[in-house]
Order: C-alpha cells, then structure tokens, then sequence
C-alpha cells in the first residue's frame, strides 16, 4: 500500500494543497480532540447535580483539561521529533481511550478531574502530531491553507459534539459521553495503525527537550506569532468555560438550544477558515494575520460593553460573540505557519510548544472565567475582551 506520508523534507512540497486524502486522514484523527473538549459542555450543569457539587468546581475540569493537553503538547512533541511522528501518536491515542473509560467510571468531581487530564494527555497526541506532519510537507503560505483546509474536517468537532452530546445527555446521561469518545479514540488509533506512515526518519532532530523548548522561546521569530495568536485563541476557552453556565442558568436556554448556539459559533469559526484557505495565497499569512487580530480585538470591547450594560440583552452579547470566535479562523492557522516557517527541521517541538501555548493560555482564561463568575456574562466577556486586546499589544511589542 502506498504510503499517506511519504519522506520529505520540510517545505518540500510547495504545490497549494488541496483536500486530499493525507489532510482527511489527519483531520479524522484530530477531530478527538474537539470532540473530546466540546462532547461534555451541555452536561456540565447535570454533571454538577449528578456527583453533588457546584459549578466552579464541575468548571475546573476544564482547566485541568487544558492543562494535561498543554503538557502532552510537549512530551509528544519532543518525542515525535526524535523517534518519528507515528510511535507517539499510537501511545497517545491509546491513553486517551484509558482517560475516558476512566471519566466515565469517575464516582466524584475528584476522581473526574483525574481523569480528564489522563485523557487530555492521550488526546494532545492526537493535536500536535498532525500539525507536524503538514509541516513536514509544505512550505509557510501553503501550511496556512492546508491548516485551513484541515479546519474544514476539524471544524466539524464543535459542530456535531455539543449536539450529540445534548442528545446523549437527554437519553442516556452524561456518562455515555465518555463511552462514545473512548470508542471514537479507539477508531482514530485504528485509522493511525492501518494507514498512515512516517513522514520524518527517526533520530531526526539533533536537539530535543528543554533545551529546544528554551531556544524557541528566546527566539522573535517564533515568540511574535505564537504568543499573541494563542492569547486570542484563548477568547475561545473563556468561551467554553463561561457559556454553559451564561446560556443555560442565566439565560434559560436548554442544553439543546444551547448546543445549536455552541454549534452556530463553529460554523462561523469554519466559514472564515474556508475564506482564509482562499485568500491566503493571494495577501500572504502576515497582513491577514495584522489585520484580522485588530478586528477581533475591536469585537472583543464591543462583547464586554454588551455584557456590562446589558444592552441588546441575549443578541447584544450572542452576535459580537459570535464575531469574536469566527473572526479567529484568521489566526489560528496563520499564527501557526508564520511561527513554524524558519524551525522546519523540528516541526514537531515547535508545533507542540505552540499548542502548549495555546493550552497554558486556554487554561488561564477557563480559571479566571471560573474564579470571576457571578451568574452574568461579565467575567466570560472581560476576559475574551482582554486576550483580544492584549494579543495585539503583545504582537505590536515585537515588531
């Protein structure tokens, strides 16, 4: 069988990508992490009732959540540097079906939040070894589109998780959840074992570890992207954290409702990844990046004034939040190639110092949401309003 990822070296491929069979195949394996984020979000207020706690607490599995992926980024990372992409990608995949069998035999909050983070540091596999691949493939302006055209199949995880997992949670609670997602973690490591190769020979990468991880991290080059794109991707996990309990005890909704509006804002995100995937050959990553960065900023005060003067009431707040998400398909993936385009030869640490990144960020914003929130929307629009803002001061300081 021919090999999906054949060995090349970073940048070789400069054809514009299109949505091939590697990308479908990657994109079949990356959506576990979405899924495994976004599958439980309607549950959370049923989850606090069902194990007899309270919101905060059922909120921090959130952020533990982020945290195990913000170190799985790392160790498989480093690990897919040195030993190969494919290896540590079978071991995460089959960690992450062992956290969430263990999530959905959790008898308290405790035991729960344990869980997560095991699951979280399989899934983070399943996150940063895909990304790797596509820059192992093609060069910074073509790794943007294929990023964007890897949102496509991606995309579809916030979609189809919160209303599959509201209708789960109406028919056979919320431990159910956790079955499905072992089961789909145990068909994404199906997918990884029977088709997909190495795309890098092992031993590749002379330096691993911290000692890499500091490199990049001293380096402009990478810090001027991969900061202020993962500060605003944050605005996302705030969301995340925040909405359940905004939408459904502050404003009523149901998790069905609820899970339609979560769905509405990940076809927004998806659509503008699908305009970026078009553009970007034309303005380049670097001005779409500068300019869309301004824009969800501007959404950002725009969301927090709604939310503290209750203007506009559920619509004054849904629709600049809406923006605010969608305007991020802009970033995300062109952060990326820009942050990636001059460290090809340890692709897989800089994207997994990337992701940590995005997961130390996202698990700042969930806390801050869970610490601040009063029953309003204040806390969940302050501080997407601050990681808006502070991305594109953080962005300015670089130059």
């Amino acid at each position: 069988m021919p090999s999906a990822l054949s060995n090349v070296e970073p940048g070789a491929m400069s054809a514009p990508p299109a949505l091939s069979k590697l990308l479908i195949l990657l994109g079949a394996i990356s959506i576990l992490t979405p899924f495994s984020l976004d599958m439980y979000l309607p549950a959370l207020p049923a989850i606090a009732q069902d194990l007899k706690t309270n919101a905060n607490a059922v909120e921090l599995t959130l952020p533990a959540f982020f945290a195990g992926l913000a170190l799985s980024q790392l160790l498989f990372g480093s690990l897919a540097d040195h030993l190969g992409r494919r290896p540590p990608l079978l071991c995460g995949l089959a960690l992450s079906v062992i956290g969430s069998v263990g999530c959905a035999l959790s008898g308290g909050i405790a035991s729960l939040t344990v869980w997560r983070v095991i699951q979280a540091l399989g899934v983070g596999s399943a996150s940063v070894i895909p990304r790797a691949v596509i820059r192992d493939r093609f060069d910074v302006a073509h790794t943007a589109r294929a990023l964007s055209l890897l949102g496509l199949i991606t995309g579809l995880g916030p979609i189809l998780a919160p209303q599959l997992g509201g209708a789960i949670l109406l028919f056979a609670g919320w431990r159910m959840e956790f079955w499905l997602l072992s089961g789909l973690g145990i068909v994404c490591l199906s997918i990884a074992f029977f088709t997909l190769r190495e795309s890098i020979p092992a031993q590749r990468a002379s330096v691993m570890g911290p000692k890499l991880w500091l490199q990049l991290l001293t380096d402009r080059r990478y810090i001027r992207y991969a900061v202020p794109a993962n500060l605003m991707q944050s605005g996302v996990f705030a969301y995340i954290a925040g909405a359940p309990f905004v939408y459904i005890d502050h404003f009523k909704l149901s998790p069905q409702q609820f899970a339609w509006m979560f769905g509405a804002n990940a076809v927004g995100l998806l659509v503008v990844g699908r305009i970026n995937a078009h553009i970007v050959p034309r303005f380049g990553p670097e001005l779409i990046f500068r300019r869309a960065m301004l824009c969800t900023a501007a959404v950002g005060v725009v969301l927090l004034v709604a939310a503290v003067s209750h203007i506009g009431g559920f619509w004054g707040l849904a629709i600049p939040q809406l923006l605010f998400i969608a305007l991020l398909g802009f970033n995300f993936s062109n952060g990326f190639a820009l942050a990636l385009a001059h460290f090809g030869n340890s692709a897989g640490t800089a994207s997994a110092l990337f992701g940590t990144l995005q997961f130390v960020f996202a698990g700042l914003a969930g806390s801050a949401v869970s610490a601040l929130y009063d029953g309003t929307a204040r806390a969940m629009a302050g501080v997407i309003c601050v990681a808006g803002v502070g991305a594109v001061l953080l962005y300015r300081s670089t130059r």
